[in-house]
């Protein structure tokens, strides 16, 4: 008979994801657990294998489509049996999967009556669509379940306030429009492929973040000589380490310091909230071959500068070969990205959205400076730290990279970890 298998649900508040590679050919015999596609959503990219054995009848969507928590994926024929009416998808080897509840259509009435400050219910998907729309959450009726909003809830609020503004719908009727996206028209030395998979997202957030974030970024010179004459000391012992995880425990660190507080958080522009995170999660931008991602050292404040060394060089080696499980690449509340080797002078990174700030690093080299009058040579780095300004005054963007120079230039500090 034939079974049809529907996309699992990978994540919480996951509702859909992009289906970035088929692992099967229609036609091909499969056994239970055999890899199938990969899906990418925004917390996780996943490998979805076979529930059971039997031949691939149907693959229903193609690679970059964008496919529903609860849709039917692929169509698998089991080994002696005939076709029969479709059943329910089974629980997933480790993924349980869950069934799609009916979307009924949505009533367009007055505006939602919320209390002030209630969170809106709505996945990132349809939020993002609502800002595209110029519409206010908090003002649409919700017809999904237990409340949430939908993007079918969103369109229909949108066509209403584009048919008759009313008071009620006066800030998205005022909101800024954006211009539609230009269509390049064909030319005859070029070829084209289609936006998808990592790069796609890659290309989301970053247009989210520009919309959102309000940057300004602040750059300094640090001196690197005591971090660098420490990492030799160590190196007798077995012990080697570039620079980033003495980076890692300066900024822990400093956003410890009461008058951080608000650079380890996030903004719930939807709710109009500041989230303040009180566990610090570090991202570590690597670029891979596919594309830039974020690895997450979880509690980084809590790990030694050795525990530091090691994380690095695991979830480095782990992008680098797509093995990283989704729990190392979700979950940052604050992002380092380094140019490495490449450096420059310095760059103005982009805030990761929706945290507020993300700290740049660039190439050590040798530099002569003016040290007690004396003109010496040391190992400089300029390091650019991005801010969203929305949340982040200049002085204290200015301030908390001075805070993380200090720790780096007294090295002493971040073994000691007096704060």
């Amino acid at each position: 008979m034939a079974f049809e298998f529907k996309l699992p649900d990978i994540g919480e508040g996951v509702v859909e994801g992009e289906l970035t590679k088929w692992l099967v050919q229609d036609g091909q015999d499969v056994a239970e657990d055999t890899p199938l596609f990969e899906v990418l959503t925004d917390k996780v990219s996943a490998v979805i294998p076979s529930p059971r054995p039997g031949k691939i009848a149907k693959r229903h969507f193609a690679e970059g489509d964008m496919v529903p928590v609860g849709a039917v994926v692929v169509t698998i024929q089991e080994a002696g049996g005939a076709v029969a009416a479709p059943v329910a998808a089974e629980a997933a080897p480790v993924i349980a999967v869950a069934m799609a509840a009916p979307v009924a259509a949505p009533v367009v009435a007055a505006a939602a009556n919320r209390d002030p400050g209630e969170r809106v219910r709505a996945a990132p998907a349809t939020r993002k669509l609502a800002r595209e729309l110029g519409v206010d959450l908090f003002e649409v009726p919700a017809s999904g379940d237990e409340g949430r909003v939908t993007q079918a809830d969103v369109q229909a609020w949108a066509a209403r306030v584009a048919a008759a503004p009313s008071k009620s719908t006066a800030p998205a009727a005022a909101a800024i429009a954006r211009p539609a996206p230009v269509a390049l028209p064909p030319g005859q030395d070029e070829t084209r492929e289609k936006l998808k998979g990592l790069r796609k997202r890659i290309y989301q957030r970053m247009r989210q973040a520009k919309d959102n974030a309000a940057h300004f970024t602040y750059v300094d010179e640090v001196d690197f000589t005591a971090v660098n004459a420490l990492r030799a000391s160590l190196e007798p012992f077995g012990i080697k380490a570039t620079f980033l995880p003495f980076v890692i425990k300066a900024v822990c660190l400093a956003l410890k310091k009461p008058q951080f507080a608000y650079l380890n958080a996030a903004v719930d522009d939807a709710a109009g909230e500041i989230v303040v995170k009180h566990r610090y999660h570090i991202g570590v931008a690597a670029a891979t071959e596919a594309g830039l991602v974020v690895p997450v050292i979880k509690d980084a404040d809590r790990l030694p500068l050795k525990g530091l060394i090691n994380e690095v060089k695991r979830l480095g080696e782990g992008a680098r070969t797509s093995t990283l499980p989704g729990d190392d690449m979700a979950g940052s509340t604050f992002t380092i990205t380094s140019l490495g080797k490449i450096g420059g002078m310095f760059a103005t990174p982009i805030v990761n959205y929706p945290e507020v700030a993300i700290l740049g690093l660039h190439k050590v080299e040798k530099r002569p400076v003016v040290v007690d009058d004396q003109i010496v040579i040391r190992e400089r780095m300029y390091m650019s730290c991005s801010f969203d300004h929305r949340l982040i005054d200049g002085h204290v963007g200015a301030a908390f990279v001075q805070a993380v120079k200090d720790y780096l230039e007294n090295p002493a500090l971040l073994i000691a970890e007096l704060v």
